[in-house]
């Protein structure tokens, strides 16, 4: 029942702690130490113990065999030594070895193939005897195509990912939004503005449509943020930035309606983050501006530089005043000033 005489609850057996592995070949099974014998050629007869002292005394096998952190080689350093070798780089720490020692040593078995990685052929004119030579290079795999509603997804995970145990501290807490804003903004810049594929140039309504998603799940998503305000990383001035380089690429090619429609979802963007202050050292506004035809371009007046749109709009208001001398301000000019002085 579990309890003792006068009600007293027995404590369970502690169950014994597992004798820690002296290395990695005790890890593999009879069969993968055997596979590994005849891998370098090493007698592959015995019992498990005879094996791993074969493999232990091989200085082939050796170097494979401590685990100990910064002694034993780990998994990305033995990738590295498969890839100096051509080789494929999937699998488990054990494939990994099996292909290292059978491209070493020549002893793929009958019926197999030595799974190389794709490679491509690149010549070259060796210098002192002038031959040509032939070098085989691993061959850059090419990166797949983002998908709107994919990205729009990615977003919408990372913002809901405040539920991970990571999140949940204090100060973990105030790392969350940094990650969602730095997730869109490398989105925009790496995947598409400094993207090797070129999109600005070659497809720009395509960038956007990407960028559109990526912001677009941020302001649906916005409210799941727990402590919005903190953005250590800079997200945010570099989604405008990114942004901008966009907007500027696309807008030629834009109707009317797709320019509102651009317009709409990056000012929803900026009302977002507004109220934590996110925008304080943004242009989103300004980009929102540049798609709906008003630049806020600066023009020089009576030796000043003004917003031609306060201009504009003060223009409205304060009739001119035709005739006068020149030689001093007309009244007017002086309302004027004050005015865009007054919306600064």
């Amino acid at each position: 029942s579990g309890f003792a005489f006068g009600g007293v609850r027995r404590r369970k057996a502690s169950k014994p702690k597992k004798k820690k592995k002296d290395n990695w070949f005790e890890r593999l099974t009879v069969d993968q130490n055997k596979q590994l014998c005849k891998a370098v050629k090493l007698r592959h007869g015995g019992t498990k113990k005879d094996l791993i002292e074969r493999l232990l005394d091989e200085a082939q096998t050796s170097k494979y065999a401590p685990e100990q952190t910064y002694v034993g080689l780990n998994v990305e350093q033995i990738k590295a030594m498969c890839r100096e070798r051509n080789l494929q780089v999937s699998g488990t720490k054990f494939d990994l070895v099996l292909r290292i020692l059978h491209c070493d040593n020549d002893s793929t078995p009958k019926g197999t193939t030595l799974k190389r990685a794709a490679t491509d052929v690149i010549t070259s004119v060796d210098a002192t005897t002038g031959e040509v030579v032939e070098k085989h290079v691993p061959k850059k795999r090419k990166k797949a195509k983002l998908s709107s509603s994919g990205v729009y997804t990615r977003v919408q995970k990372k913002v809901e990912s405040v539920r991970q145990k990571k999140y949940q501290s204090h100060w973990g807490s105030k790392t969350h939004s940094s990650d969602v804003y730095g997730l869109v903004a490398s989105i925009l810049d790496r995947d598409i503005v400094a993207s090797e594929e070129g999109y600005l140039t070659k497809d720009p309504k395509y960038a956007l449509e990407i960028a559109e998603a990526a912001c677009t799940s941020l302001t649906d998503n916005f409210g799941t943020i727990r402590r919005p305000g903190y953005d250590d990383l800079a997200g945010w001035s570099e989604i405008d930035a990114s942004l901008r380089k966009i907007v500027e690429a696309v807008k030629p090619i834009l109707s009317g309606e797709e320019r509102e429609r651009c317009a709409d979802w990056i000012e929803a963007l900026h009302n977002e983050g507004d109220p934590y202050g996110l925008t304080m050292d943004t242009d989103l506004l300004k980009t929102v501006d540049i798609l709906r035809g008003a630049t806020g371009e600066t023009v020089e007046e009576n030796g000043e530089e003004v917003n031609a749109r306060k201009l504009a709009a003060v223009d409205d208001i304060i009739p001119k005043k035709s005739g006068g001398n020149g030689a001093c301000k007309d009244d007017s000019i002086i309302a004027k000033e004050n005015a865009v002085n007054a919306t600064q």
